[in-house]
């Protein structure tokens, strides 16, 4: 005997939630990456305003070219590190909206499919449910027939 296809449709959702689990930690995952960045972000930001007011007050008590040539070279390793994480972030939010759109497909999918199941274990309920309004009505005639 063949299974009723809400159990075989419940094999579907099983898989449509197993993947839908997956989405969600991608998507999860791929939001804690873009606030990472941006988090290391603005420590670099800090991190270079501090230097720069360091700077400022060492220079006001004078600074050899070799110190100035020292903070120039620190400052430009700190841009491109800044240009880099900027690039990062641009990069992140990028995955992020792909991840998005994957994980909008992946619950539309899953919430079609449980809707399906849903509407399949209903109309499977109202078709036992006249077959057993039936079989009460045949043996209500039978014995009705048999008092006559």
């Amino acid at each position: 005997m063949t299974k009723p296809r809400s159990q075989r449709l419940g094999v579907v959702l099983g898989l449509a939630e197993k993947q839908k689990e997956a989405a969600d930690r991608y998507l999860a995952d791929s939001q804690q990456r873009l606030q990472q960045a941006e988090s290391q972000l603005i420590q670099l930001q800090n991190y270079m305003l501090e230097y720069q007011q360091q700077f400022t007050q060492a220079g006001q008590q004078g600074l050899t070219t070799d110190q100035l040539r020292q903070h120039q070279a620190f400052i430009g390793r700190l841009e491109q590190a800044l240009r880099q994480q900027h690039e990062t972030i641009r990069v992140a939010r990028h995955q992020l909206d792909q991840v998005k759109q994957y994980w909008q497909s992946v619950y539309a999918r899953y919430k079609g499919i449980e809707k399906l199941t849903d509407k399949v274990i209903l109309s499977e309920q109202k078709h036992r449910d006249k077959q057993d309004q039936q079989a009460v009505d045949e043996r209500s005639q039978r014995t009705r027939g048999f008092g006559l």
